[in-house]
């Protein structure tokens, strides 16, 4: 008897190609998910290091600054070799540094001069650490307070808790904390140039908030103008013709913008301007010195000046002598010819700051009538007799 066997493979037709299809899409499924894992964690860290780097450079920045600073007082203070020490520092760091150039090389042009002088002390710069305390509390919490803060005018403050924040979580609401940190150092930065005098501090806050985005006009012309007023500084009493140059720029756009000594840069144009007069004075240059003097008794009347701009014009414009005209000697009476007399004026020789020119004497003798005297200078021929009945009109 045969029996026939039921066929195992017939009875579930398809069913190998059903469990491969099903692995192929686990497959799928597993690739893609850890892709957009790796993707989300690269971008995650490529924002994180972003955010370090632009706090990083806030904080360099904020040290270069000071360094510019203590640079230019070490210049004023004749302590050259630490001011170039300080510049070459800046430019190592950057090469762009406004006003860092500028201020090595008269460094430099200084220590060149010199004699002698005395080796300056070594500097130790220390290493760029952060200020503010670390917080750890949690991130909505220090942004709702960093808010506050803004909201409040406290602008430092709030950049203080800002970075706090990105020490906790760099990668916490990035577009409004960058926003946040932007408006702070606008604010700042613009407080400390027009309210407190301290323009290398809002120089600084500006550049920062230029890292974020683009700055306002206002902000953009007050930056312009605090860093005019620090070069006119690093030149005051040293070169008195490039100080005018540059307080006369600001002091033409804002008159009352002042630094930390509270002198305003219409002040500062006036005084270079004394200082730029009497350079050229020193020099025997008195029609530019004159030029000096009036612009700054423009700003400020001053009767000391006053003096010195009048002295000034006239070793500029000396007065010059005249000769007097000639006179005649009326006779005494109808019948008797007059007598002519010649003076001629030869002027006093004097300094030429004050020529004063001689005012002419005449003195008349009137004659007799019989006999008519001459009083004009003696010559090497006497004049002729005059006859006894002279003739009226001859």
């Amino acid at each position: 008897m045969n029996v026939t066997r039921p066929n195992r493979t017939s009875a579930k037709p398809g069913g190998k190609k059903r469990d491969l299809t099903w692995f192929i899409w686990v497959l799928i499924g597993s690739a893609l998910f850890w892709g957009f894992a790796l993707i989300g964690a690269e971008l995650g860290y490529q924002s994180g290091m972003r955010e370090y780097r632009n706090w990083e450079s806030v904080e360099i920045a904020r040290w270069l600054n000071e360094q510019f600073l203590l640079g230019v007082q070490d210049y004023q203070a004749g302590r050259f070799d630490l001011a170039r020490q300080r510049f070459d520092y800046i430019l190592q760091y950057d090469p762009n540094f406004p006003g860092a150039q500028a201020q090595l090389e008269l460094a430099l042009r200084q220590l060149q001069v010199t004699a002698t002088f005395a080796p300056a002390p070594t500097v130790n710069l220390p290493t760029v650490t952060a200020t503010p305390t670390p917080d750890f509390r949690p991130v909505e919490q220090l942004y709702a307070q960093a808010r506050a803060l803004f909201d409040q005018g406290d602008f430092s403050g709030s950049i203080d808790t800002v970075i706090n924040l990105r020490r906790m979580d760099l990668a916490y609401r990035v577009v409004e904390v960058d926003g946040l940190l932007y408006s702070a150092l606008r604010n700042r930065g613009v407080k400390k140039i027009q309210e407190e005098g301290n323009l290398g501090g809002g120089i600084y806050d500006l550049a920062q908030a230029e890292r974020f985005g683009p700055i306002d006009a206002t902000a953009a012309s007050l930056q312009s103008l605090a860093r005019l007023y620090m070069l006119g500084l690093s030149f005051w009493e040293v070169y008195p013709e490039k100080a005018v140059y540059y307080f006369g720029q600001v002091a033409s756009a804002a008159a009352y913008l002042h630094d930390g000594s509270g002198w305003t840069a219409k002040e500062r144009w006036r005084a270079s301007l004394v200082q730029y007069g009497d350079l050229l004075a020193a020099r025997g240059e008195w029609c530019e010195a004159q030029v000096q003097y009036e612009q700054a008794l423009a700003v400020r009347s001053d009767d000391k000046l006053q003096s010195t701009m009048e002295a000034a014009r006239d070793r500029c414009s000396p007065p010059t002598a005249t000769l007097s005209p000639l006179t005649s000697t009326p006779s005494a009476t109808p019948s008797t010819p007059a007598t002519t007399t010649v003076v001629e004026m030869t002027p006093t020789p004097t300094p030429p700051a004050t020529l004063t020119p001689t005012q002419p004497i005449v003195e008349t003798t009137p004659a007799p009538v019989d006999t008519p005297t001459d009083t004009s200078a003696p010559t090497d021929t006497p004049p002729p007799a005059p006859s006894e009945t002279p003739t009226p009109g001859a």
